[in-house]
Parts: C-alpha cells; structure tokens; sequence
C-alpha cells in the first residue's frame, strides 16, 4: 500500500510540469508513449488501490472481531433465520431421525479486543504488531491445540455449537436426493419397449385407474348421508326440458343464468295483454275496497 501511495505522488510531480508547459513544442515534451505509459499507470494504480484497500479493511474488520468473512455470513443468515422463527429456539427431525435443536446462538470467537489482535498477529506484544516480520500465528502440529482449537467466549448454553445448523439443509437432507427415488431398471424397461408394445400398456393402466375409481365411488356410495353428485344424472335432467341452445351447443345454465327461473318469466310472456291488465285491476279494486 505505501508503494502504491508513492506512485500517485510522483505522478503528483510530474503532471503539473507537464500541464505547465503545454503550450510549448512538442520535441520539448514527454512523447506520446510516456504519455499514453502516465495514464495507463493512472488508470492501474487507482483500481489496485481501491481493490488493497478493501481487502485491508476486511482484514483489519476480521482481526478486531476475530470473525471471517465467511463466519459473518453465517452469522447475518442465522439472524435472519432466527427472526422469522416462531420463537428462539425450536427441534428440527434430522435425516438419522434424530431431533436437531436449532437455537439462537452468538458468535462464540469474538474474545475481547486484545484477545483477538494477539491470536492475529501470534503474540501479545504490541510492539511487534507493527512489525512486518513480526511472526504470524502459531499452528501446531500434532492436529490438536493452537490453530485447531480456539477459545470460546461462553455466551453459548454450551461450547461447540458453532457453525449453527441451517433448517433448509437439513429438511433437504431427510427428504433425500430425488433421483435416488427413481426406478432406472424400469425406465430402462420403458425405454426398450415398442410403440404399440409402449400404448398396451398405457390402456392398462388408464383401465386400473378407471377400475380403483370406480371402486372408490362405490365405497363412497356405502356411507350414510353421503350426497353423490352425478353429472350425467343433471345433464338429463335438463335435457329433458331442453330450452335455449345456441349454434354451440351452450345453455342458459353454461352462462350461469338459472333456466328454471327463465322458464317462469317465459311463461309470463305468453299471457294475453288483456290479462296481464285483469290482474293488475284486480289488486287495486280489493285496495278501494278495503
């Protein structure tokens, strides 16, 4: 980074001669080469700096908290998961079939300030921090121990609980793969089977289905009170009285319109006006009356 920070600062030097002196000829000046090398230098320096200084900010970020960028999302998808549960803790059935507790947890690394710098840098001098050959951390090498093995800070009901378990996972996991559900042996058979060979046996199991239908109709048909609806039994009963029938086919009843009700007002029409106005004489005489 202090390199980089150096190459803006020459080029601090250079630029302003160069924009001073601008209006003279050109032999007098930078060729177009040095240039065209300036900006381009320019151009790198700026998108490496950003790019460093991001990548500081996330380092200096994970030695305060002690916390990797992978553990933070980790941590961020658990909150999100533990805000929309019902409560903040709940059992998960795991694909072994044993109960899973999916709690809130915090992070159990993040020890104190000091704590986390030291396993950072691999001492607890401060001096040597700012050191660049200062040390790193110790790893040991039975498998057990420094690097293997990092101190909780107890906020847990108990240590070991980190990375939590996500639900999703696990639910995917009990359900299994799907493609292992599937019966290669008899898409293999399938496969080899004839056109008609491959129609016989689609009628038969249109046939099976009809016949676990019509088995299953007939038991419903055995308990008590059960209303059985029967399209063809309606369809006759209106064909019986078979009123308006378009060029299609369609009835007053495929538009909703309720027939029975069209068939009274029908009936009206056909009356005489002499006496449809004998009944409408008739209730004004009994009211003069009374």
């Amino acid at each position: 980074m202090a390199g980089l920070n150096d190459v803006p600062f020459i080029k601090g030097l250079a630029v302003p001669s160069i924009w001073e002196h601008r209006k003279l000829p050109a032999y007098l000046g930078p060729s177009l080469s040095g240039l065209i090398g300036l900006s381009l230098i320019a151009i790198v320096n700026f998108f490496t700096t950003v790019a460093l200084g991001i990548m500081l900010i996330n380092t200096i970020r994970s030695w305060i908290f002690n916390q990797t960028m992978i553990e933070g999302w980790e941590q961020e998808r658990h909150e999100a998961l533990m805000d929309k549960g019902p409560k903040d803790w709940w059992d998960i059935t795991g694909p072994d079939g044993e109960k899973v507790r999916f709690e809130r947890l915090e992070f159990p690394y993040d020890i104190g300030f000091f704590d986390n710098m030291a396993q950072a840098m691999g001492t607890r001098n401060i001096l040597m921090w700012f050191f660049p050959l200062g040390g790193n951390p110790a790893i040991a090498k039975d498998g057990t121990g420094s690097g293997w093995e990092w101190e909780e800070n107890g906020f847990n009901r108990v240590e070991g609980l980190w990375p939590p378990p996500d639900p999703d996972k696990i639910r995917r996991a009990a359900r299994g793969w799907p493609a292992a559900n599937r019966d290669y042996a008899e898409e293999l058979r399938q496969a080899n089977m004839s056109s008609s060979e491959f129609k016989a046996e689609f009628l038969q199991r249109k046939a099976d289905d009809e016949k676990r239908k019509r088995h299953l109709m007939a038991e419903l048909e055995e308990v008590d009170d059960y209303d059985m609806y029967d399209d063809e039994e309606y369809d006759r009963e209106f064909d019986q009285g078979l009123g308006w029938v378009n060029s299609d086919g369609d009835r007053l009843r495929d538009y909703g319109v309720d027939e029975e009700e069209s068939e009274a007002e029908a009936a009206d029409e056909d009356v005489p006006l002499a006496e449809l106005i004998r009944r409408r004489k008739v209730p004004q005489r009994d009211i003069s009356d009374d």
